[in-house]
């Protein structure tokens, strides 16, 4: 269903967190329904009449003690029932409250990562360019802005690696806008730093290069791919364009020239920083590329 790809895929973060969830309840009904099943018309009576001894009224008994309900029609008369029963009701207020806060809390991470999204969208002027953004970022050859600049992503991204370790499930929630995707955020920052290694004059950015903020950015880039790609069970097929050395040699290039045009200091030999551009690109090159294929977006979506 190619024309209602983007729009189904948009619901696969919502409708997997509704599923976990419920999943969650609907065991703790059955398996204290099982439990609960032999002991009626015995252990747990009707207040009047006959008791049911279906598997139904195991459930409905279950469902009113997690609920907390306690309509008391159904009545635990022995001491080890009558804890049973007390001892769902706390289960039962737990899980709903632990549902709840879960779900506040993965919401809560999604907003902090779209944030970070939005802020690099900005700040490449909405074209997913990373030679824009470093532009940005490093005008005017001021090293204490540029350095800033970079702490500030440095934390975001951080913050993205640990809410991604705490929150696996982010990994599904995918929109419809392309500047909100993991892989986009992670395309911009990963190579933003790759330029500042290969591009920036490294002898007056060489404070900036071999900084602790770049580092940052730089291992805690790779940790991210890396955890993302350990949740990715199946094979992608890749897109040639994304692991063609002239297409990164031809972005070099074009990102140099957009440096100098802001009369940024750069590299004294282009050669060299193209060659060492390619080979730090091959380093997180692929596993972008599986997580791209794998969300579902389009090299050009991703790539500038």
């Amino acid at each position: 269903m190619p024309k209602q790809r983007d729009r189904i895929l948009s619901y696969g973060g919502s409708i997997t967190i509704v599923t976990l969830i419920g999943v969650w309840v609907l065991l703790l009904f059955i398996g204290f329904a099982l439990v609960i099943w032999p002991g009626l018309g015995t252990a747990i009576q009707t207040s009047q009449g006959t008791t049911p001894t279906d598997f139904g009224t195991a459930l409905y008994y279950t469902g009113f003690s997690l609920t907390t309900l306690g309509t008391g029609d159904l009545v635990p008369q022995t001491d080890g029932h009558r804890f049973l029963m007390v001892l769902q009701s706390l289960l039962g207020f737990s899980i709903f409250t632990l549902a709840l806060s879960y779900v506040l809390a993965v919401y809560g991470a999604l907003t902090s990562r779209n944030t970070f999204a939005l802020k690099l969208h900005y700040r490449s002027a909405g074209s997913a360019d990373s030679a824009e953004l470093l532009r940005r970022l490093a005008t005017g050859n001021d090293l204490n802005m540029l350095n800033q600049n970079l702490a500030d992503i440095a934390q975001s991204l951080i913050n993205i690696l640990e809410l991604n370790n705490s929150y696996p499930l982010l990994l599904y929630f995918r929109y419809r806008q392309p500047y909100y995707a993991l892989a986009r955020v992670i395309y911009l920052v990963m190579d933003t730093a790759t330029l500042i290694k290969s591009t920036l004059n490294q002898d007056y950015y060489s404070s900036i290069i071999h900084s602790s903020n770049v580092a940052e950015v730089w291992h805690g880039g790779l940790h991210l791919l890396s955890e993302l790609n350990h949740q990715i069970l199946r094979k992608e097929k890749l897109s040639p364009q994304e692991l063609n050395e002239s297409f990164w040699q031809e972005h070099y290039y074009r990102a140099l020239e957009q440096l100098q045009s802001e009369g940024i200091k750069t590299i004294n030999d282009p050669k060299t920083g193209a060659d060492i551009y390619i080979s730090l690109r091959h380093r997180w090159a692929t596993d972008l590329a599986r997580l791209t294929a794998y969300t579902g977006y389009q090299p050009n979506q991703i790539y500038k």
